[in-house]
């Protein structure tokens, strides 16, 4: 992913294509949220050692942001007439979706792996906030419609506010994520532990 956000911010801002120039911290935004809101929560969807409870929120988030990424993708590259409000208003329902499921599974964090990926929902949950402030900001300063449509901030000065937020979450998830893959992957859940036993 690293290599493909790479990739991504050179041929954006070479070519310029639709969607003008993208700065660095935009990119790795990028990487994340498809990382985060995509790619784990299909591997955790997809993890035997998780009862089925655990792997409704994640399965329904990837169902969702697929539905998002084959929509937005159109909009974006073909119709050329995305809105910020339409990204607004799904996040608003993941946001809300995650969270109703997060409270259901509040009482049955019973193994250490429980744990992990409960505070991971937790993160997952919460990172939609600020992707939410990133869209209204857009809304608020860039045309995102037509042939000279703006989907990414630049690196420039004059958006320092936006790209200094962005920065911040992205250097947060840096530090979170080895965390939680150590944790996930090296889990033991109450079976494995009977097992042992």
């Amino acid at each position: 992913m690293l290599v493909a956000a790479i990739a991504f911010y050179w041929a954006q801002n070479q070519f310029k294509p639709v969607g003008g120039d993208v700065s660095w911290a935009k990119v790795f935004w990028l990487m994340y949220a498809i990382l985060f809101w995509l790619v784990l929560p299909a591997l955790l969807a997809a993890d035997p050692r998780l009862a089925p409870s655990w792997h409704r929120p994640f399965a329904v988030l990837a169902i969702l942001m697929l539905a998002r990424g084959w929509v937005e993708l159109w909009m974006l590259y073909v119709a050329l007439n995305w809105s910020p409000w339409y990204g607004i208003g799904h996040d608003i329902v993941c946001m809300s979706t995650l969270a109703i499921l997060a409270w259901t599974l509040r009482e049955r964090r019973t193994g250490t792996i429980e744990g992990t990926v409960f505070v991971h929902l937790i993160v997952t949950t919460a990172i939609f906030l600020p992707e939410i402030y990133f869209a209204w900001y857009m809304q608020a300063h860039f045309a995102t419609t037509g042939e000279g449509a703006i989907y990414f901030v630049p690196d420039d000065p004059r958006y320092s506010d936006v790209l200094t937020v962005t920065t911040a979450v992205v250097v947060f998830l840096s530090a979170y994520l080895p965390v939680f893959l150590y944790r996930w992957l090296h889990g033991a859940t109450n079976r494995t532990r009977t097992a042992m036993s």
